[in-house]
């Protein structure tokens, strides 16, 4: 039976290719958008448990993906884990933290992935 969803927002192929494999070998099951515009869309077609949303990228930018999941009635409290390279306190003028909300700056190590994870998440 397949983990908790999680879906990647980022504009990075390796990105996605690392936590991928990190992620389902910890027993979750990850989907991916591309950029700030797929993002949405694949939210709504994949139902994620938790969001994992990069700050800069094409398509409108993290903070705009952020905002436009909250709006929705469905994502309202769904977690969100910011995985940035942006300066921490750049990311949280627009994207505050919360208990719901979590920045992780990029690079991260695995193990700190799979914390940050959890404590938004719980086990897969």
């Amino acid at each position: 039976m397949p983990g908790k969803r999680i879906l990647v927002i980022d504009d990075e192929r390796d990105i996605h290719r690392v936590l991928k494999a990190l992620l389902e070998g910890a027993g979750y099951t990850v989907s991916s958008a591309l950029d700030a515009a797929q993002g949405p869309m694949m939210a709504r077609q994949v139902k994620p448990d938790l969001v994992i949303l990069d700050v800069n990228m094409p398509g409108g930018g993290g903070p705009k993906v952020y905002e436009r999941l909250r709006m929705m009635s469905a994502f309202t409290t769904v977690p969100v884990l910011v995985y940035t390279a942006v300066d921490r306190g750049e990311v949280e003028s627009q994207i505050p933290e919360r208990t719901d909300t979590m920045i992780l700056a990029k690079p991260a190590l695995p193990q700190d992935i799979l914390s940050a994870v959890q404590k938004l998440l719980g086990p897969a």
